[in-house]
């Protein structure tokens, strides 16, 4: 199963995965992926795909506090 983050901008998204490449003990715990299709058309082509599972109340955490919210959180 995968789990990806959906937000609303391509900006969102790279942002985002800028500020998770800055935080030390979660840096390796996403990438940018394409959005898998049926998720929305809400959201922009791309989106993180979260690669540690156990990680992803911290990388929520952590975006949450740079003001970066997901549009939305996806079991895949």
């Amino acid at each position: 199963m995968r789990t990806i983050l959906t937000f609303s901008t391509l900006h969102q998204v790279l942002a985002a995965e800028k500020t998770l490449r800055n935080t030390e003990d979660i840096k390796n715990s996403v990438r940018a992926t394409p959005t898998p299709p049926g998720l929305g058309s809400a959201i922009c082509g791309m989106s993180l795909e979260l690669l540690e599972n156990e990680k992803r109340q911290p990388v929520l955490d952590s975006l949450a506090s740079a003001g970066l919210n997901p549009a939305g959180v996806h079991e895949v």
